[in-house]
């Protein structure tokens, strides 16, 4: 994934993962609302409400694109775990875990358009709704794998703690 930015708006690109080429290919990237570019500055007699909703927007957009490269991230695992255990002759115990976590990022992927779409529509409680079981799909897949650096919050609001111990 690449962002190009010029201060004023964004678009993204998608690396296409073709095999074999000697050459990196991308194609740019559409946002989910058909969008191929996201403005980053309203104009200059913007009013605050109209200011929020585009830096809104922006938000929304860079978090699509994180999620996405995500996605597609663990798909290149999964699919180097299928390919190094073809050539070993037998599965590996890693490949499950990253078919599971491609399917609940993909769940979480689908949540986020949702929350996005019902946020365009005016559905500003069913989209917050939609973004909560898009974090809660991520979070879930770190539940399973390590138990350790998940807590809950008084409002069963999966946490995730990052720590790292010093030596």
């Amino acid at each position: 994934m690449a962002i190009l930015c010029d201060g004023k708006s964004f678009v993204f690109y998608k690396f296409v993962d073709k095999r074999p080429t000697k050459d990196l290919q991308f194609f740019l990237g559409q946002f989910p609302n058909g969008k191929k570019e996201i403005n980053i500055l309203p104009g200059g007699d913007a009013t605050p409400e109209v200011f929020f909703r585009q830096l809104r927007m922006a938000c929304d957009s860079l978090y699509y694109v994180f999620l996405s490269a995500y996605v597609s991230g663990i798909e290149a695992y999964w699919n180097r775990s299928v390919e190094m255990g073809k050539a070993e002759g037998k599965g590996r115990d890693s490949t499950p875990g990253w078919h599971n976590a491609i399917v609940q990022a993909k769940k979480a992927l689908e949540e986020a358009v949702s929350a996005w779409n019902l946020y365009d529509n005016g559905e500003l409680d069913k989209s917050e709704d939609s973004a909560e079981r898009a974090a809660q799909f991520l979070a879930e897949r770190y539940v399973a794998r390590c138990p350790s650096l998940v807590a809950v919050n008084a409002n069963n609001e999966f946490l995730i703690i990052a720590s790292r111990m010093l030596l």
